[in-house]
């Protein structure tokens, strides 16, 4: 043993290890000692611990029961080896130190059993929080999944009245260099050089080799063989075109939402005249019945054809499965046990209300609050994309634009009108500005800095979401005063806010604002459906700050009780691979999640969009299995040949940003969900990030290259 080494003695009994779980004959050969496992285990577990010393090296004593390391010549490079931990009761292997240690200390504090642990193989993705390395601030660290969350000073208000837990340190590790190698591609058609744990050809892993290479590319996202991309791309095209045309105010397929489970025909919500709250009230008798009784639920089928009558005109009994929407408890983001989401309801429009006035409905006792209230508060610091559709980059920078993003209990999309949370120029603490949303952007930068091997502990490299939009201000003082003369038309202002405030926007017009995700406060509902959830006569007029005091305190609140983001140091955002394991759901409309689903082939799945492909391309088609669907493709729109080189926004060391655990093998396997991000300390956030910037692609039919104000 080397001098100055100490041997850590594990936890007695402490193992899940299954010893059958081994490679098979000849194609493995065993590590024994396993010490690179040892030495980063030993020292990491201490350094958690606290109890690690200065100039003392570390070492474990042996690795769990069951567990056992093994290695390969890479088949694309024999050269080098290929290293895996086996043991795994699920029979799945871990590639790097860094991502079994979750696992081991899960085993070492809860008596080796893994039930609740966060490591990416048992949560069935590469979704999880791993130790981060040294960050600035103000970026956003990769994990080495998919799924990331930030760090955070306190927040400006910190909502004393809801319960709290502490945050608990975690020791940061450094990661080696990585002597990764890639494969050229030699064959015509999809790349599958890289995969992803399924299989699937890992597309943007392939995508930034193909940069580094061309230098600079733009072309579209696909992944024909990812069963989750392909679903996404069956329903995308009719979600947006319903979304282009649908009032903002509707709820939609993965919002959380207020809502009363029975409303007794007659029994309407009215503002209490003596409380100045909102009561259950029965027409008939002219009598308030006290405050409703409200649950937190995800909307998991939308109401068709809704308008604001709805809210108004009750349908009848017979027809809410077909006008109303579909509800599913929110269960406890921390507890295996999920069946609350099974006792969904159908119910009226009439019957839901938007989360963030959860401050303005709930006036009971928090004793007396239905569980799922509190579950759904500790999901207010979540956020995951949706709808990647393009790929642009100029090495060693890239950017992937999509569709849309769920940020704590909302889903915004292009073309949504948003409201921002108040930046450091605001005269006032009250929201003023709002965005029309142009382009969501997942960007990667220094990716030459980063390691080139998704699956080792090198480097990550860095990644933000931005948001691009076409802003607007009711503070005078904060126009542009080259639009103070033009009216609200040659302006451009939204329509969902006219009847809000008298708006001028906030910067010249071949300028475009670019906020940081967090920013967003939600999603700016049109003013009568707002009457309508607070009681108000038709004559006042609602305010643009409604909520936002209670959005802030829900985000205080997830950060001390969701356990993914409580447990990791600073870390204020879980940032998921998608809706579902942002929420941590394992069902959703009764349906297992493709990670829970233990009937989910995906060989067979692959093995048929194969066929179906080679049908669209006028190929023979053999025959289908029985029951096979095919399934369309959409193809994105296609945006114009970027011109322009884009220009890094943040500085500060940051990684990559999740996608759903299909979406790219390369997004799951080093992206943390780590975000560093003080987003609720408004003052200091903005000024960080305040600055111009040109757009990093011209537009056509434009006289003017657009440039962009970073807010």
């Amino acid at each position: 043993m080397a001098p100055g080494r100490v041997v850590v003695r594990l936890n007695p009994g402490c193992s899940d290890g299954d010893p059958l779980h081994v490679p098979p004959p000849g194609t493995h050969s065993q590590v024994n000692p396993p010490t690179l496992y040892l030495e980063k285990i030993g020292q990491q577990w201490m350094e958690q611990r606290g109890e690690a010393l200065p100039g003392v090296q570390y070492i474990l004593e042996a690795l769990p029961a069951g567990y056992t390391m093994w290695h390969r010549p890479r088949p694309s490079d024999p050269k080098h080896t290929d290293k895996y931990l086996l043991g795994h009761p699920g029979h799945k292997r871990f590639d790097s130190p860094n991502r079994f240690y979750p696992h081991f200390e899960h085993l070492m504090d809860n008596n080796g059993s893994n039930i609740g642990c966060p490591c990416t193989v048992c949560r069935g993705s590469a979704a999880g929080i791993l130790p981060r390395v040294a960050a600035s601030p103000n970026s956003s660290r990769m994990r080495t999944s998919s799924a990331s969350s930030r760090r955070s000073s306190n927040v400006s208000a910190s909502p004393a009245s809801l319960p709290t837990r502490p945050n608990r340190a975690r020791g940061i590790p450094t990661a080696p260099r990585p002597i990764a190698q890639g494969r050229p591609k030699k064959s015509a058609g999809l790349d599958t050089t890289n995969v992803d744990q399924d299989g699937s050809p890992d597309v943007y892993r392939n995508l930034i080799d193909k940069l580094r290479k061309h230098g600079q590319i733009d072309e579209a996202v696909r992944e024909p063989l990812s069963p989750d991309w392909r679903a996404e791309q069956e329903r995308l095209p009719k979600l947006l075109d319903t979304l282009r045309s649908q009032q903002q105010w509707i709820p939609r397929n993965g919002d959380i939402v207020l809502y009363v489970q029975d409303l007794p025909e007659g029994v309407v919500f009215a503002r209490s005249h003596n409380t100045n709250e909102l009561h259950l009230y029965h027409q008939q008798s002219e009598t308030f019945l006290g405050h409703p009784k409200w649950k937190a639920g995800l909307v998991t089928e939308v109401a068709p054809r809704a308008t604001i009558a709805d809210l108004v005109d009750p349908p009848s009994d017979s027809n809410v499965s077909n006008s109303g929407l579909r509800v599913e408890p929110i269960p406890n983001p921390n507890d295996s046990d999920k069946t609350l989401s099974k006792r969904y309801k159908y119910v009226s429009l009439r019957q839901t209300f938007p989360f963030f006035l959860w401050k303005e409905l709930l006036h009971s006792a928090q004793d007396e609050w239905h569980p799922s209230i509190k579950n759904a508060l500790a999901l207010s610091s979540t956020l995951s994309l949706m709808g990647k559709y393009r790929f642009r980059g100029t090495w060693p920078n890239a950017i992937i634009y999509c569709h849309g993003i769920f940020v704590g209990s909302e889903m915004l999309a292009v073309g949504d009108t948003v409201r921002l949370l108040p930046n450091s120029k605001s005269t006032t603490s009250e929201c003023s500005d709002i965005m029309n949303i142009k382009s969501i952007r997942l960007k990667w930068s220094n990716l030459d800095k980063a390691s080139s091997n998704d699956y080792d502990e090198g480097r990550p490299y860095n990644s933000e979401i931005w948001i691009y939009g076409s802003a607007y201000t009711s503070d005078v003082s904060r126009s542009n005063k080259a639009w103070l003369s033009l009216s609200d038309q040659d302006a451009q202002i939204p329509r969902v806010a006219n009847d809000y405030a008298s708006f001028q926007p906030l910067h010249p017009p071949d300028k475009e604002l670019a906020v940081p995700y967090s920013r967003v406060l939600g999603r700016l509902f049109e003013s009568d459906a707002m009457d309508y959830f607070l009681g108000f006569d038709s004559n006042e007029l609602p305010g643009l700050d409604l909520g936002q005091q209670a959005m802030v305190e829900a985000r205080a609140f997830a950060r001390k009780n969701d356990k993914r983001i409580a447990q990791e140091a600073n870390a204020t955002w879980y940032w998921g691979d998608d809706r579902a394991d942002a929420l941590n759901l394992h069902t959703i409309n009764g349906l297992d999640v493709s990670k829970f689903n233990p009937e989910r082939d995906v060989k067979a799945l692959r093995k048929q969009y194969r066929i179906i492909d080679s049908a669209t391309d006028g190929e023979p088609v053999p025959d289908l299995a029985s029951g096979a669907k095919v399934l369309r493709r959409f193809m994105a729109p296609t945006l114009p040949v970027q011109t322009a080189n884009a220009k890094g926004t943040s500085a500060g060391q940051k990684s990559s940003p999740g996608s759903t655990s299909h979406d790219s093998s390369m997004i799951d396997k080093k992206r943390t969900h780590t975000v560093d991000l003080v987003d609720d300390e408004l003052e200091d956030e903005i000024r960080r990030h305040t600055r111009i910037i040109d757009n990093d692609h011209a537009r056509p039919n434009k006289t003017a290259k657009i440039s962009v104000v970073i807010d």
